[in-house]
């Protein structure tokens, strides 16, 4: 996990001068704050613990929803986790950063990131479009769902009135779309399901609202 000396030292070189930094050491601080104060961006460093984690994911989805103008740039702790995200979240991200990623690099794409939205260059939200055939079927991500709450493949089939053979190849199907390789990776990308409403159901309400 990133310390706050970290995220400072990071965010302070990379720092676009048309920006004043704001550091929160919970959720709660920013949320007060943001009552208050016209924010241009949020940064939010992913914990490393599962509770903690979520609240930030919600707060992301908070922030989408009521101040759609406000950039937003996830700080995850790895590649593997920032990935994931990017290919779960229901809603646009304009960054998902890694921060195992060489400190040279992190610095660069976050100065990058900082210039495009100091410069008013926020791309629009491609993501729905460009990447519907990566989203998890219904059926996939329902059998994440419930790897996630410890139900073997047998006992999903079983809820799901499924051969194992068809839970097995929704299985690979996920794990193709996200782009993973192992139960591990795939178990992490089924919690953080848990996390973020589904992306196939905000997909839909935004072809609604475009129609």
């Amino acid at each position: 996990m990133m310390t706050e000396m970290g995220l400072r030292h990071l965010l302070t070189h990379s720092h676009h001068g048309n920006f004043t930094l704001h550091f929160y050491r919970s959720i709660g601080e920013f949320k007060l704050a943001l009552r208050q104060t016209p924010f241009d961006m949020v940064i939010c460093c992913l914990p490393g613990t599962r509770e903690p984690r979520i609240e930030c994911l919600f707060t992301m989805e908070d922030v989408a929803r009521h101040h759609a103008g406000m950039v937003r740039i996830i700080l995850a702790n790895d590649s593997v986790e920032a990935e994931l995200i990017k290919h779960l979240s229901p809603t646009y991200l304009h960054g998902v950063l890694s921060k195992s990623s060489p400190l040279a690099e992190l610095q660069q794409s976050m100065l990058e990131l900082l210039q495009e939205a100091a410069l008013g260059h926020v791309c629009a939200d491609a993501s729905l479009s460009h990447q519907e055939s990566r989203f998890l079927s219904p059926t996939e991500n329902m059998i994440l769902r419930y790897m996630t709450y410890g139900y073997s493949l047998m006992e999903i089939a079983q809820r799901l009135d499924r051969n194992i053979k068809t839970i097995r190849a929704h299985k690979f199907n996920a794990m193709t779309k996200l782009g993973v390789n192992s139960d591990v990776d795939l178990l992490s990308a089924a919690d953080l399901l848990v996390s973020l409403p589904d992306r196939n159901i905000a997909y839909r309400q935004t072809l609604l609202r475009s129609a």
